[in-house]
């Protein structure tokens, strides 16, 4: 019965999180510009976890992208969500997977330290202090 409970509470996010931000930082940006998010999240976990969205209150939008290359072009599109694997990570960086964030509100100059809130299925909302690099 208690094995059964425990189950329950991790699958449903009774537990502690075991999901880890590291390497937190954005782009500087001046105001009304855009920018772009990037960090690691691992997960030590024994079963994947889903980012499915991202807030962000210094800036009027924030959504997940990735990267690609077609046909000898590159760009940039949207995403619904990404896997974060059992015992696994993910590296939100330049060229993949980031954060496009849009309309910065104030001026985001190196050293200024931001809030993201990232969305996860399982381990539901996570705050992440970044800070602005060049």
């Amino acid at each position: 019965m208690i094995a059964v409970l425990c189950s329950f509470l991790m699958l449903f996010g009774g537990g502690k999180s075991q999901l880890r931000i590291e390497h937190a930082s954005v782009g500087v940006a001046a105001k009304g510009m855009s920018s772009a998010a990037f960090f690691t999240v691992v997960n030590e976990s024994d079963v994947a976890d889903t980012l499915y969205g991202v807030k962000a209150e210094f800036a009027g939008m924030a959504q997940l992208h990735e990267s690609f290359s077609k046909d000898g072009m590159v760009g940039m599109r949207p995403v619904r969500f990404v896997v974060i694997g059992a015992k696994s990570s993910v590296t939100f960086k330049h060229g993949g997977y980031h954060v496009m964030i849009m309309d910065v509100k104030e001026n985001l100059r190196a050293g200024r330290k931001v809030k993201l809130e990232l969305l996860f299925r399982r381990a539901g909302a996570l705050i992440v202090e970044a800070t602005a690099k060049n």
